[in-house]
């Protein structure tokens, strides 16, 4: 996110207070996001039955600077105001990011123009001189750590909730893709039917798994040193059609955690509590996480970092002859690799 830009909570935010902007600036990588952005900023702004008349959507790829401002200088027919949407902004040259300068220091105010595109470059014109006339609005891709949260916050604008295991079970399974994680609420929602509350049973039944052979029990497995029990878990997984990038994470994501607990942990001047804060509130696993941190010390924990990198780096290379030979491979090393063996 460009430095300033604020996100797509502020925009929503901003649009409830039905005070709007000449020029709103929506950009990004996130594609789902930009989408949703371009969706509200237009049903805040404009009933369906003007936009017969006063909606006009421009590609910056088809159209010049004159063509866009042009549009957005006319007055509106039969409605409050016009809303003009110009879309792949990158594509506008020196020439036309001139033309369209001048315009976003006088805009229309009859007129919402809504520039949308993949970048922008917040200190350069136009969308330098937006802070005079309009707003930028950043749709970047959340972290890995934000998901569960988006999840929740979706669930919840559609009047549901989410157990925080089954949020966390979803983001799991299905990775960053917002689009992907939207499908697969909107599938939860039809399934429970009038109950309002989602659990990990239901995630695990929408998803065709076991919730009982979940990443979640794999960690906890790997964390008791109980190899038997990992494996048996790990199986189970891959016959579920878990893929190989899906167990590395799991196994990089538990370690990542360890080895955030132990330097949290060894502070002195902090209390444990401040550490397990990363394990999501669960506090009935504290002593699976204090038993895991002695199991595991931290150059154990920096030994299987390399470790893990060193056999995906192989597995995608063809060393191996399988799936399941890999990540047997793979856990086994995990469970009886000890700090001596760090070379």
């Amino acid at each position: 996110m460009a430095k300033g830009a604020p996100g797509v909570g502020e925009l929503r935010a901003s649009l409830k207070k039905k005070s709007f902007l000449p020029v709103y600036l929506v950009y990004g990588e996130e594609d789902f996001l930009l989408e949703e952005s371009v969706a509200a900023i237009l049903d805040a702004t404009t009933s369906r039955d003007e936009r017969t008349f006063n909606l006009d959507i421009l590609d910056c790829a088809d159209v010049d600077a004159r063509e866009i401002t042009g549009r957005a200088s006319s007055l509106p027919m039969m409605g409050e105001r016009r809303v003009v949407i110009a879309r792949n902004i990158e594509k506008l040259g020196a020439k036309d990011l001139e033309i369209l300068s001048a315009y976003v220091e006088r805009p229309s105010e009859s007129t919402v123009l809504l520039l949308t595109g993949r970048k922008a470059d917040l200190r350069k014109k136009p969308f330098a001189g937006l802070h005079g006339s309009g707003a930028a609005f950043a749709c970047t891709p959340l972290s890995d750590s934000k998901l569960s949260g988006w999840i929740t916050g979706r669930i919840q604008e559609q009047g549901g909730t989410i157990d925080e295991e089954a949020a966390e079970l979803i983001a799991a399974r299905m990775g960053s893709s917002l689009r992907a994680l939207d499908s697969e609420v909107t599938k939860l929602l039809v399934f429970i039917g009038e109950r309002k509350n989602i659990t990990a049973d239901d995630v695990a039944a929408v998803g065709g798994f076991s919730r009982e052979f979940s990443h979640f029990h794999l960690q906890d497995a790997v964390g008791a040193g109980n190899t038997q029990d990992a494996l048996t878990v790990l199986d189970h997984m891959i016959q579920e059609g878990a893929e190989v990038p899906y167990i590395v994470w799991a196994f990089t994501d538990y370690f990542s955690l360890l080895w955030r607990l132990h330097h949290l942990v060894s502070k002195p001047a902090r209390d444990d509590k401040e550490g397990f804060k990363l394990t999501k509130s669960w506090a009935w696993k504290k002593q699976l996480y204090l038993d895991a941190l002695r199991r595991y010390p931290v150059d154990r924990v920096e030994n299987i970092f390399r470790m893990i990198a060193e056999t995906d780096l192989q597995s995608k290379s063809g060393s191996y002859a399988g799936k399941r030979d890999y990540l047997h491979t793979l856990l086994v090393k995990i469970m009886y690799t000890d700090k001596e063996e760090a070379h």
